[in-house]
């Protein structure tokens, strides 16, 4: 029988009546794009610098609607419109083998959901205000469950602290946004594996550059520029919200609150590969006494190394540091915003189940404001001033040379 004569008898019958001599067989769904009606989608800028695809809370034509946020993308990694959705069939690293469907990532056009470190997946989703991001992804009818592993990065340009964020799933977008039922088929996977091992189905992480211990880590041979211990927010994770706890790891006792991005301090960086691909390396930093910290020397064979904690020195001017420390590598060396102190990364997967029913759903994040008596200020006179929260400066440190 087909599906329109079954609709024929469903108008005449008790479509109970009807399923209990033709069951309808229960499907899944497939994740096939980012719906882009509620996005401003911003065009691909030149190599180096960065655009920005502004998602609003209705339509974007409509003068009423507003929006708290935007997906930026740079290009040679990543191109207009900030995010796509890749098919990939793969299993996840866990002990469960969890087989995946594919992932969300960045719109990197020539990397994949198993592309190595550094490849460039992570979604720059920047937070710009306090109301609900809501993007909205299409879906495909699919006999069996997908998940899909979600590359994701929340990037704080409120111009306040923060002091954590939720992630919850629905269907809509602004006022006409619906949370998702407990027992919903739209729900974030519980048996996905997070990494590093330990982590659970879901966690947070700020950049393993900043914080983390290389010798758990296969990508990294340095340790954290600032402590070898990870940090990021504890999370609760249930079938339909993501959310933010307390701080675990030294981020809190160091900065306090999530720092926007323009109230981080000042890095010296080296562009050791001198490839604008790759992250230049933070050496050191400019601290709250308003002197320059070095953390890391450069031995030899041009390989860095950290320092011990007993013989780190620090600089008056910027101009002192590199000629004290770096004076051979002098041209390779920039200063500029550690806006990783911005940069927080979510690991976690979506799962469309078996009775999935609709052509879409949408993944809303708001972010919340650290009360104000407690918002830090750890750099002091040494802030960026303005422009990080405009287009125009959105450019890569990495760049250009002091």
């Amino acid at each position: 029988m087909t599906k329109n004569s079954l609709r024929e008898l469903c108008s005449t019958l008790s479509c109970a009546t009807i399923a209990a001599f033709f069951p309808i067989v229960a499907s899944g769904a497939t994740i096939t794009a980012w719906d882009l009606a509620n996005v401003d989608v911003g065009d691909t800028p030149v190599d180096y610098e960065t655009g920005a695809s502004v998602i609003y809370d209705g339509d974007p034509a409509d003068p009423a609607s507003t929006t708290s946020g935007r997906i930026v993308f740079t290009p040679p990694e990543a191109l207009a419109p900030g995010i796509k959705v890749q098919p990939e069939t793969y299993n996840d690293s866990g002990p469960t083998d969890l087989e995946l469907t594919g992932c969300l990532m960045t719109s990197n056009p020539g990397a994949t959901c198993t592309s190595p470190f550094q490849s460039g997946k992570r979604i720059k989703q920047q937070m710009t205000g306090f109301g609900p991001v809501d993007l909205v992804f299409d879906t495909a009818a699919s006999d069996a469950t997908s998940v899909y592993q979600v590359f994701h990065r929340l990037i704080n340009v409120t111009g306040q602290s923060l002091s954590g964020f939720m992630l919850e799933l629905g269907t809509g977008v602004g006022d006409g946004f619906v949370a998702a039922a407990m027992d919903s088929a739209v729900k974030f996977s519980s048996a996905f594996t997070a990494q590093p091992t330990g982590s659970g189905p879901a966690n947070s992480q700020f950049p393993f550059g900043l914080f983390g211990d290389a010798s758990d880590n296969p990508n990294f041979t340095l340790d954290g520029f600032f402590e070898p211990q990870r940090t990021g927010y504890e999370v609760a994770l249930s079938d339909t919200t993501l959310e933010s706890l307390g701080f675990y790891g030294p981020y809190g006792s160091y900065f306090g609150d999530w720092m926007s991005q323009e109230d981080v301090p000042l890095g010296a960086f080296w562009d050791f590969d001198a490839d604008p691909l790759t992250d230049n390396l933070l050496m050191a930093w400019l601290t709250p006494d308003g002197l320059w910290e070095a953390r890391r020397a450069i031995d030899g064979d041009d390989d860095p190394y950290s320092l011990d904690e007993a013989v780190w020195q620090t600089f008056g001017t910027y101009d002192d540091l590199v000629n004290g420390m770096f004076p051979e590598f002098g041209s390779l060396f920039s200063q500029g915003s550690i806006e990783d102190l911005a940069n927080l990364n979510l690991n976690f997967a979506i799962e469309l189940g078996s009775g999935f029913t609709g052509s879409e759903f949408t993944l809303r994040t708001t972010v919340l404001a650290a009360p104000a008596a407690v918002v830090p200020l750890p750099a002091g006179g040494i802030l960026l001033v303005g422009g990080l929260g405009m287009l125009a400066a959105l450019r890569r440190r990495r760049a250009t040379a002091a």
